[in-house]
Protein backbone atom coordinates (compact mmCIF):
# COMPACT_ATOMS: atom_id res chain seq x y z
CA UNK A 1 0.00 0.00 0.00
CA UNK A 2 1.38 3.57 -1.27
CA UNK A 3 1.85 6.36 1.27
CA UNK A 4 -0.53 8.41 -0.19
CA UNK A 5 -2.89 5.77 0.37
CA UNK A 6 -2.16 5.20 3.99
CA UNK A 7 -2.32 9.37 4.05
CA UNK A 8 -5.88 9.43 3.00
CA UNK A 9 -6.76 6.20 4.93
CA UNK A 10 -5.96 8.28 8.24
CA UNK A 11 -7.84 11.20 6.96
CA UNK A 12 -10.93 8.82 6.60
CA UNK A 13 -10.51 6.94 9.92
CA UNK A 14 -10.73 10.20 11.62
CA UNK A 15 -13.58 11.30 9.65
CA UNK A 16 -15.42 7.60 10.61
CA UNK A 17 -14.58 8.52 14.02
CA UNK A 18 -15.54 11.89 14.29
CA UNK A 19 -18.20 12.09 11.62
CA UNK A 20 -20.18 9.54 13.27
CA UNK A 21 -19.83 11.61 16.74
CA UNK A 22 -20.50 14.61 15.33
CA UNK A 23 -23.84 12.81 13.02
CA UNK A 24 -25.30 12.07 16.60
CA UNK A 25 -23.88 15.43 18.31
CA UNK A 26 -26.10 17.44 15.49
CA UNK A 27 -28.81 14.88 16.27
CA UNK A 28 -28.45 16.58 19.96
CA UNK A 29 -27.90 20.11 18.67
CA UNK A 30 -31.02 20.04 16.23
CA UNK A 31 -32.99 19.18 19.61
CA UNK A 32 -31.38 21.57 21.48
CA UNK A 33 -32.08 24.52 18.86
CA UNK A 34 -35.59 23.08 18.39
CA UNK A 35 -36.66 23.52 21.66
CA UNK A 36 -34.67 26.74 21.89
CA UNK A 37 -37.11 28.21 19.02
CA UNK A 38 -40.33 26.99 20.35
CA UNK A 39 -39.82 27.87 24.15
CA UNK A 40 -38.08 31.52 23.61
CA UNK A 41 -38.36 32.26 20.47
CA UNK A 42 -36.19 34.64 17.55
CA UNK A 43 -35.83 36.93 20.17
CA UNK A 44 -34.97 34.77 23.33
CA UNK A 45 -32.26 32.67 20.53
CA UNK A 46 -31.02 36.71 19.87
CA UNK A 47 -29.88 36.93 23.35
CA UNK A 48 -28.94 33.71 23.91
CA UNK A 49 -26.54 34.19 20.99
CA UNK A 50 -25.11 37.66 21.98
CA UNK A 51 -24.48 36.37 25.61
CA UNK A 52 -22.57 33.56 24.59
CA UNK A 53 -20.70 35.93 21.83
CA UNK A 54 -20.07 38.18 24.99
CA UNK A 55 -18.59 35.42 27.13
CA UNK A 56 -16.35 34.06 24.23
CA UNK A 57 -15.26 36.72 23.01
CA UNK A 58 -13.97 37.75 26.65
CA UNK A 59 -12.18 34.10 26.45
CA UNK A 60 -10.84 34.39 23.14
CA UNK A 61 -9.13 37.44 24.39
CA UNK A 62 -7.47 36.65 27.48
CA UNK A 63 -7.19 32.45 27.05
CA UNK A 64 -4.20 32.62 24.67
CA UNK A 65 -6.36 30.20 22.61
CA UNK A 66 -5.11 27.22 24.53
CA UNK A 67 -7.36 24.81 22.52
CA UNK A 68 -5.11 25.28 19.25
CA UNK A 69 -1.69 26.30 20.88
CA UNK A 70 -1.97 23.42 23.96
CA UNK A 71 -2.38 20.87 21.06
CA UNK A 72 0.73 21.70 19.42
CA UNK A 73 3.16 21.96 22.33
CA UNK A 74 1.08 18.49 23.68
CA UNK A 75 1.73 16.86 20.07
CA UNK A 76 5.42 18.07 20.30
CA UNK A 77 5.80 16.09 23.59
CA UNK A 78 4.19 12.87 22.55
CA UNK A 79 7.11 11.36 21.75
CA UNK A 80 7.29 8.48 24.24
CA UNK A 81 8.33 9.62 27.29
CA UNK A 82 5.28 9.77 29.63
CA UNK A 83 6.87 11.21 32.87
CA UNK A 84 7.70 14.81 30.10
CA UNK A 85 4.43 14.23 28.40
CA UNK A 86 2.81 14.34 32.04
CA UNK A 87 4.91 17.75 33.10
CA UNK A 88 3.62 19.13 29.75
CA UNK A 89 -0.03 18.14 30.19
CA UNK A 90 0.09 19.53 34.09
CA UNK A 91 1.67 22.67 32.38
CA UNK A 92 -0.94 23.03 30.16
CA UNK A 93 -3.67 22.66 33.06
CA UNK A 94 -2.39 25.06 34.97
CA UNK A 95 -2.02 27.86 32.62
CA UNK A 96 -5.33 27.40 31.47
CA UNK A 97 -7.01 27.94 35.05
CA UNK A 98 -4.91 31.07 35.50
CA UNK A 99 -5.92 32.48 32.26
CA UNK A 100 -9.68 31.12 32.99
CA UNK A 101 -9.91 33.42 36.43
CA UNK A 102 -8.24 35.93 34.89
CA UNK A 103 -10.84 36.01 32.14
CA UNK A 104 -13.57 35.45 34.62
CA UNK A 105 -12.52 38.60 36.83
CA UNK A 106 -12.11 41.13 33.42
CA UNK A 107 -15.62 39.85 32.56
CA UNK A 108 -17.29 40.69 35.99
CA UNK A 109 -15.16 44.03 36.60
CA UNK A 110 -16.38 45.35 33.12
CA UNK A 111 -20.21 43.84 32.71
CA UNK A 112 -22.00 46.83 33.07
CA UNK A 113 -19.88 47.73 29.96
CA UNK A 114 -19.78 44.66 27.87
CA UNK A 115 -23.85 45.08 28.56
CA UNK A 116 -24.20 48.60 27.53
CA UNK A 117 -21.94 47.52 24.00
CA UNK A 118 -23.73 44.50 23.46
CA UNK A 119 -27.79 45.21 24.59
CA UNK A 120 -27.37 48.80 24.45
CA UNK A 121 -28.26 49.07 28.36
CA UNK A 122 -26.88 47.75 31.70
CA UNK A 123 -30.22 45.25 31.94
CA UNK A 124 -27.81 41.90 31.47
CA UNK A 125 -25.26 43.31 33.66
CA UNK A 126 -26.29 41.11 36.27
CA UNK A 127 -26.34 38.25 33.48
CA UNK A 128 -22.77 38.77 31.77
CA UNK A 129 -21.28 38.87 35.86
CA UNK A 130 -23.12 34.93 36.62
CA UNK A 131 -22.08 33.79 32.92
CA UNK A 132 -18.45 34.96 33.42
CA UNK A 133 -17.79 31.82 35.32
CA UNK A 134 -18.46 29.72 32.52
CA UNK A 135 -14.93 31.10 31.12
CA UNK A 136 -13.16 29.09 33.63
CA UNK A 137 -14.39 26.26 32.70
CA UNK A 138 -14.58 26.33 29.13
CA UNK A 139 -10.46 27.18 29.45
CA UNK A 140 -10.04 23.78 31.33
CA UNK A 141 -12.22 21.81 29.19
CA UNK A 142 -10.47 23.26 25.75
CA UNK A 143 -7.08 22.41 27.83
CA UNK A 144 -8.64 18.71 28.64
CA UNK A 145 -9.09 18.28 25.00
CA UNK A 146 -5.84 20.00 23.50
CA UNK A 147 -4.27 16.99 25.10
CA UNK A 148 -6.76 14.17 24.09
CA UNK A 149 -6.51 15.96 20.47
CA UNK A 150 -2.25 16.21 21.06
CA UNK A 151 -1.81 12.80 22.20
CA UNK A 152 -4.06 11.53 18.88
CA UNK A 153 -6.47 9.68 21.69
CA UNK A 154 -9.38 11.11 18.90
CA UNK A 155 -11.87 8.28 20.53
CA UNK A 156 -11.60 9.42 23.58
CA UNK A 157 -11.75 12.85 22.71
CA UNK A 158 -15.18 11.76 20.38
CA UNK A 159 -16.63 10.00 23.51
CA UNK A 160 -16.16 13.26 25.68
CA UNK A 161 -18.05 15.43 23.22
CA UNK A 162 -20.69 13.16 22.54
CA UNK A 163 -21.24 12.28 26.20
CA UNK A 164 -20.86 16.34 26.84
CA UNK A 165 -23.25 17.78 24.85
CA UNK A 166 -25.53 14.54 25.82
CA UNK A 167 -25.38 15.24 29.10
CA UNK A 168 -25.91 19.02 28.70
CA UNK A 169 -28.84 18.62 26.42
CA UNK A 170 -30.55 16.56 28.91
CA UNK A 171 -30.19 18.32 32.63
CA UNK A 172 -30.66 22.04 30.60
CA UNK A 173 -33.88 20.99 28.67
CA UNK A 174 -36.06 21.00 31.68
CA UNK A 175 -34.78 24.30 32.69
CA UNK A 176 -36.13 26.11 29.71
CA UNK A 177 -39.21 24.42 29.71
CA UNK A 178 -40.51 25.66 32.83
CA UNK A 179 -38.35 29.24 32.78
CA UNK A 180 -37.74 29.35 29.00
CA UNK A 181 -36.06 33.03 28.93
CA UNK A 182 -34.88 32.89 32.61
CA UNK A 183 -33.00 29.65 32.08
CA UNK A 184 -30.48 31.25 29.55
CA UNK A 185 -28.07 31.84 32.02
CA UNK A 186 -27.92 29.00 34.17
CA UNK A 187 -28.31 26.35 31.28
CA UNK A 188 -25.32 28.36 29.73
CA UNK A 189 -23.22 28.48 33.39
CA UNK A 190 -24.40 24.41 33.63
CA UNK A 191 -23.58 23.34 30.27
CA UNK A 192 -19.83 24.81 30.80
CA UNK A 193 -19.66 22.95 34.13
CA UNK A 194 -21.11 19.08 32.11
CA UNK A 195 -18.78 19.50 29.99
CA UNK A 196 -15.71 19.98 31.98
CA UNK A 197 -16.58 17.22 34.03
CA UNK A 198 -17.13 14.98 31.40
CA UNK A 199 -13.95 16.06 29.41
CA UNK A 200 -11.79 15.66 33.07
CA UNK A 201 -13.16 11.85 33.24
CA UNK A 202 -11.71 10.74 29.74
CA UNK A 203 -8.64 12.85 30.44
CA UNK A 204 -8.24 10.70 33.49
CA UNK A 205 -8.30 7.18 31.07
CA UNK A 206 -4.63 8.29 29.87
CA UNK A 207 -3.06 7.61 33.44
CA UNK A 208 -1.14 10.88 33.18
CA UNK A 209 0.89 11.83 36.50
CA UNK A 210 -1.17 14.81 37.96
CA UNK A 211 1.38 17.15 39.89
CA UNK A 212 1.37 21.27 41.55
CA UNK A 213 3.66 23.28 39.76
CA UNK A 214 4.49 26.31 41.73
CA UNK A 215 3.35 29.90 39.86
CA UNK A 216 6.81 30.67 39.14
CA UNK A 217 7.43 28.08 36.87
CA UNK A 218 4.30 28.00 35.46
CA UNK A 219 5.40 31.35 34.22
CA UNK A 220 8.67 30.15 33.13
CA UNK A 221 8.20 27.25 31.56
CA UNK A 222 4.77 28.33 29.74
CA UNK A 223 6.53 30.76 27.73
CA UNK A 224 6.65 29.45 24.54
CA UNK A 225 2.94 28.80 25.26
CA UNK A 226 2.44 31.99 25.99
CA UNK A 227 3.91 33.48 22.94
CA UNK A 228 2.41 31.06 20.54
CA UNK A 229 -0.88 31.56 22.37
CA UNK A 230 -0.90 35.10 22.69
CA UNK A 231 -0.27 35.14 18.34
CA UNK A 232 -3.74 32.35 17.83
CA UNK A 233 -5.59 34.90 20.51
CA UNK A 234 -5.61 37.24 18.38
CA UNK A 235 -6.09 34.93 15.31
CA UNK A 236 -9.03 33.79 17.38
CA UNK A 237 -10.36 36.91 19.12
CA UNK A 238 -11.08 38.88 15.93
CA UNK A 239 -13.27 36.40 14.14
CA UNK A 240 -15.24 36.18 17.76
CA UNK A 241 -14.86 40.24 17.51
CA UNK A 242 -16.07 40.78 14.16
CA UNK A 243 -19.38 38.79 14.50
CA UNK A 244 -19.76 40.22 17.99
CA UNK A 245 -19.82 43.69 16.09
CA UNK A 246 -21.85 42.19 13.63
CA UNK A 247 -24.28 41.59 15.74
CA UNK A 248 -24.24 44.70 17.36
CA UNK A 249 -24.49 46.38 14.04
CA UNK A 250 -27.25 44.27 13.12
CA UNK A 251 -29.46 45.05 16.66
CA UNK A 252 -28.44 49.13 15.62
CA UNK A 253 -29.95 48.72 12.68
CA UNK A 254 -32.60 46.15 12.63
CA UNK A 255 -33.94 44.31 15.98
CA UNK A 256 -33.32 41.85 17.96
CA UNK A 257 -35.19 38.97 16.03
CA UNK A 258 -33.06 39.57 13.45
CA UNK A 259 -29.70 38.77 15.27
CA UNK A 260 -31.16 35.87 16.33
CA UNK A 261 -31.99 35.07 12.65
CA UNK A 262 -28.24 35.77 11.84
CA UNK A 263 -26.82 33.31 14.90
CA UNK A 264 -29.18 30.51 13.46
CA UNK A 265 -27.08 31.08 10.31
CA UNK A 266 -23.95 30.91 12.11
CA UNK A 267 -25.02 27.45 13.90
CA UNK A 268 -26.61 26.32 10.85
CA UNK A 269 -23.79 26.83 8.97
CA UNK A 270 -20.35 26.33 11.30
CA UNK A 271 -22.44 23.09 12.95
CA UNK A 272 -24.48 21.53 10.07
CA UNK A 273 -22.62 21.91 7.06
CA UNK A 274 -19.28 22.63 8.54
CA UNK A 275 -18.95 19.52 10.05
CA UNK A 276 -15.41 18.61 7.46
CA UNK A 277 -14.29 21.59 9.68
CA UNK A 278 -14.49 20.00 12.87
CA UNK A 279 -12.64 16.69 11.55
CA UNK A 280 -9.90 18.88 9.96
CA UNK A 281 -9.15 20.64 13.02
CA UNK A 282 -8.69 17.61 14.80
CA UNK A 283 -6.81 15.33 12.39
CA UNK A 284 -5.47 17.38 9.97
CA UNK A 285 -3.52 20.21 12.14
CA UNK A 286 -1.81 17.94 14.49
CA UNK A 287 -0.31 16.09 11.61
CA UNK A 288 0.90 19.48 9.95
CA UNK A 289 2.75 20.20 13.30
CA UNK A 290 4.46 16.85 13.82
CA UNK A 291 5.84 17.64 10.54
CA UNK A 292 7.52 20.83 11.90
CA UNK A 293 8.37 22.91 8.67
CA UNK A 294 8.70 20.57 6.07
CA UNK A 295 7.06 21.84 3.12
CA UNK A 296 7.55 19.00 0.60
CA UNK A 297 5.14 16.46 3.47
CA UNK A 298 2.98 19.93 4.34
CA UNK A 299 2.44 20.47 1.09
CA UNK A 300 1.08 16.78 0.05
CA UNK A 301 -0.76 16.54 3.26
CA UNK A 302 -2.27 19.96 2.59
CA UNK A 303 -4.02 18.67 -1.57
CA UNK A 304 -4.91 15.37 0.52
CA UNK A 305 -6.86 17.18 2.86
CA UNK A 306 -7.62 19.58 0.51
CA UNK A 307 -9.45 16.90 -1.84
CA UNK A 308 -10.94 14.99 0.76
CA UNK A 309 -12.57 18.11 2.56
CA UNK A 310 -14.00 18.82 -1.10
CA UNK A 311 -14.99 15.49 -1.76
CA UNK A 312 -17.37 15.39 1.25
CA UNK A 313 -18.75 18.63 1.44
CA UNK A 314 -20.22 19.05 -2.16
CA UNK A 315 -22.94 16.68 -1.91
CA UNK A 316 -23.44 17.97 1.64
CA UNK A 317 -24.15 21.27 0.45
CA UNK A 318 -26.57 20.42 -2.72
CA UNK A 319 -28.64 18.30 -0.13
CA UNK A 320 -28.82 21.26 2.55
CA UNK A 321 -29.24 24.06 -0.94
CA UNK A 322 -32.55 22.14 -2.00
CA UNK A 323 -34.33 21.54 1.25
CA UNK A 324 -32.90 24.75 3.11
CA UNK A 325 -36.12 25.72 3.89
CA UNK A 326 -37.58 22.87 5.27
CA UNK A 327 -34.49 22.02 7.40
CA UNK A 328 -34.32 25.16 8.86
CA UNK A 329 -38.34 24.53 9.71
CA UNK A 330 -37.46 21.14 11.63
CA UNK A 331 -34.36 22.94 13.03
CA UNK A 332 -35.44 25.86 13.89
CA UNK A 333 -39.27 27.06 13.69
CA UNK A 334 -41.31 29.66 11.25
CA UNK A 335 -40.43 32.18 12.78
CA UNK A 336 -36.87 31.53 11.38
CA UNK A 337 -37.72 30.98 7.54
CA UNK A 338 -35.93 34.47 7.23
CA UNK A 339 -32.67 33.27 7.81
CA UNK A 340 -33.23 31.20 4.35
CA UNK A 341 -32.18 34.15 2.34
CA UNK A 342 -28.67 34.62 4.47
CA UNK A 343 -27.96 30.73 4.15
CA UNK A 344 -28.69 30.70 -0.28
CA UNK A 345 -25.08 32.19 -0.40
CA UNK A 346 -23.73 31.40 2.67
CA UNK A 347 -23.90 27.59 2.54
CA UNK A 348 -22.14 27.61 -1.04
CA UNK A 349 -19.43 29.54 0.59
CA UNK A 350 -18.15 26.31 2.41
CA UNK A 351 -16.69 24.64 -0.70
CA UNK A 352 -14.06 27.63 -0.44
CA UNK A 353 -13.66 27.49 3.30
CA UNK A 354 -13.07 23.61 3.12
CA UNK A 355 -9.89 24.54 0.98
CA UNK A 356 -8.90 27.84 2.58
CA UNK A 357 -8.69 26.38 6.16
CA UNK A 358 -7.14 23.31 4.39
CA UNK A 359 -4.27 26.31 3.60
CA UNK A 360 -4.53 28.46 6.84
CA UNK A 361 -3.92 25.89 8.91
CA UNK A 362 0.04 25.29 7.61
CA UNK A 363 0.52 28.76 9.05
CA UNK A 364 -0.34 27.98 12.12
CA UNK A 365 1.26 24.72 12.49
CA UNK A 366 4.67 26.86 11.31
CA UNK A 367 3.66 29.01 14.10
CA UNK A 368 4.52 31.83 11.23
CA UNK A 369 3.70 34.87 13.44
CA UNK A 370 4.76 37.65 10.93
CA UNK A 371 1.88 36.59 8.45
CA UNK A 372 -0.47 35.09 10.94
CA UNK A 373 -0.92 38.56 12.69
CA UNK A 374 -1.23 40.58 9.22
CA UNK A 375 -3.34 38.15 8.05
CA UNK A 376 -5.92 38.00 10.79
CA UNK A 377 -6.25 41.45 10.86
CA UNK A 378 -6.72 41.86 7.18
CA UNK A 379 -8.92 39.01 7.29
CA UNK A 380 -11.56 40.28 9.57
CA UNK A 381 -11.31 43.90 8.73
CA UNK A 382 -12.56 42.62 5.38
CA UNK A 383 -14.74 39.69 6.52
CA UNK A 384 -16.50 43.24 9.02
CA UNK A 385 -16.47 45.84 6.38
CA UNK A 386 -18.35 42.87 3.64
CA UNK A 387 -20.93 41.71 5.95
CA UNK A 388 -21.98 44.77 7.62
CA UNK A 389 -21.96 46.46 3.95
CA UNK A 390 -24.07 43.58 2.79
CA UNK A 391 -27.04 43.72 4.83
CA UNK A 392 -26.87 47.38 5.10
CA UNK A 393 -27.94 47.47 1.59
CA UNK A 394 -29.51 43.91 1.16
CA UNK A 395 -30.52 42.56 4.89
CA UNK A 396 -29.62 39.03 5.60
CA UNK A 397 -29.07 38.27 1.68
CA UNK A 398 -26.69 40.67 1.87
CA UNK A 399 -25.30 39.65 4.76
CA UNK A 400 -24.79 36.02 2.98
CA UNK A 401 -23.54 37.56 -0.47
CA UNK A 402 -20.83 39.71 2.13
CA UNK A 403 -20.01 35.91 3.37
CA UNK A 404 -19.34 34.18 0.47
CA UNK A 405 -16.78 36.83 -1.42
CA UNK A 406 -14.88 37.22 1.78
CA UNK A 407 -14.29 33.24 1.66
CA UNK A 408 -13.17 33.49 -1.52
CA UNK A 409 -11.02 36.09 -1.29
CA UNK A 410 -10.11 34.09 1.88
CA UNK A 411 -9.41 31.04 -0.54
CA UNK A 412 -7.05 33.40 -3.17
CA UNK A 413 -5.12 35.00 -0.06
CA UNK A 414 -3.84 32.11 1.58
CA UNK A 415 -3.00 30.25 -1.49
CA UNK A 416 -1.06 33.34 -2.68
CA UNK A 417 0.58 33.06 0.55
CA UNK A 418 1.32 30.05 0.96
CA UNK A 419 2.58 29.29 -2.50
CA UNK A 420 5.44 32.31 -2.19
CA UNK A 421 6.35 32.00 1.51
CA UNK A 422 6.35 27.81 1.71
CA UNK A 423 6.73 26.93 -1.78
CA UNK A 424 3.45 24.72 -1.42
CA UNK A 425 1.79 24.64 -4.97
CA UNK A 426 -1.83 23.26 -5.12
CA UNK A 427 -1.79 20.12 -7.53
CA UNK A 428 -3.79 19.61 -10.72
CA UNK A 429 -5.43 17.01 -9.02
CA UNK A 430 -6.72 19.40 -6.65
CA UNK A 431 -7.53 22.26 -9.05
CA UNK A 432 -9.42 19.56 -11.07
CA UNK A 433 -11.59 18.33 -7.95
CA UNK A 434 -12.10 21.95 -6.86
CA UNK A 435 -13.45 23.22 -10.24
CA UNK A 436 -15.92 20.20 -10.82
CA UNK A 437 -16.59 20.73 -7.16
CA UNK A 438 -17.92 24.34 -8.07
CA UNK A 439 -19.34 23.27 -11.10
CA UNK A 440 -21.34 21.23 -8.91
CA UNK A 441 -22.64 23.79 -6.56
CA UNK A 442 -23.10 26.19 -9.30
CA UNK A 443 -25.98 23.35 -10.29
CA UNK A 444 -26.99 22.45 -6.76
CA UNK A 445 -27.84 26.35 -6.16
CA UNK A 446 -29.70 26.59 -9.40
CA UNK A 447 -31.79 23.65 -9.43
CA UNK A 448 -32.60 24.70 -5.56
CA UNK A 449 -34.12 28.20 -6.77
CA UNK A 450 -36.16 26.91 -9.15
CA UNK A 451 -39.64 26.31 -8.00
CA UNK A 452 -40.78 23.09 -6.19
CA UNK A 453 -41.78 20.52 -8.47
CA UNK A 454 -41.63 17.15 -9.91
CA UNK A 455 -38.91 18.56 -12.34
CA UNK A 456 -37.12 20.44 -9.97
CA UNK A 457 -36.79 16.51 -7.46
CA UNK A 458 -35.80 15.15 -10.91
CA UNK A 459 -32.91 17.02 -11.72
CA UNK A 460 -32.04 17.20 -7.67
CA UNK A 461 -32.12 13.66 -7.49
CA UNK A 462 -29.98 13.12 -10.77
CA UNK A 463 -27.66 15.54 -9.85
CA UNK A 464 -27.28 14.15 -5.95
CA UNK A 465 -26.99 10.36 -7.29
CA UNK A 466 -23.99 11.70 -9.60
CA UNK A 467 -22.55 13.99 -7.14
CA UNK A 468 -22.81 10.66 -4.65
CA UNK A 469 -20.86 8.30 -6.53
CA UNK A 470 -18.40 10.82 -8.24
CA UNK A 471 -17.64 11.24 -4.17
CA UNK A 472 -17.62 7.86 -3.19
CA UNK A 473 -15.46 7.13 -6.63
CA UNK A 474 -13.26 9.69 -6.04
CA UNK A 475 -12.38 8.55 -2.08
CA UNK A 476 -12.22 4.89 -2.71
CA UNK A 477 -9.70 5.38 -5.84
CA UNK A 478 -7.64 7.29 -3.37
CA UNK A 479 -7.78 5.84 -0.31
CA UNK A 480 -7.17 2.42 -2.19
CA UNK A 481 -10.26 0.89 -0.51
CA UNK A 482 -10.61 -1.63 -3.20
CA UNK A 483 -8.11 -3.70 -2.08
CA UNK A 484 -9.30 -3.54 1.51
CA UNK A 485 -12.20 -4.51 0.61
CA UNK A 486 -10.82 -7.46 -1.56
CA UNK A 487 -8.42 -8.31 1.14
CA UNK A 488 -11.04 -8.99 4.03
CA UNK A 489 -13.54 -10.38 1.36
CA UNK A 490 -10.28 -13.37 0.95
CA UNK A 491 -10.19 -13.90 4.78
CA UNK A 492 -13.63 -14.30 5.46
CA UNK A 493 -13.42 -17.03 2.69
Amino acid sequence: MSDNSKAYQSILKASAIFGSVHVTTMIISVIRTKVLAVLIGAGGYGIFGLLTSTIELVRQATGLSIETSGVKKIAESNSGDKNELSSQVNLLLYIALFTGIFGAIITTLFAGQLSDLTFGNQEKFIAIAFVAVTIIFKQLTSAQSAVMQGTSNLKLLAKSNFIGNAASLIITLPIFYFYEVDAIVPAIILTSVINYFVSNFFLKKLSLQSGKIPFQEVIKKGKEIYIFGAMLSLSAFLPVLSNYFIQVFIRLNDTIETVGLFNAGQLFVNAYVGVIFTIMATEYYPRLAAMKKNSVQQGEAFNQQAIISVLIIVPVIVVFMFFKDLIIKVLFSSDFAGVVSLLVWAVPAMLFKAVSLSLGYIIIARADSTIFIKTAIVYNSLYFILCTSGFYLYGLEGLGIGFCIYFLLHLTGNYLIIKSRYGINITDEMLKVLLKGLAITILGCLISSADKNIYSYLAFGLLFTVTAIYTVRGITKRAGLKDIFKKVSKEDE
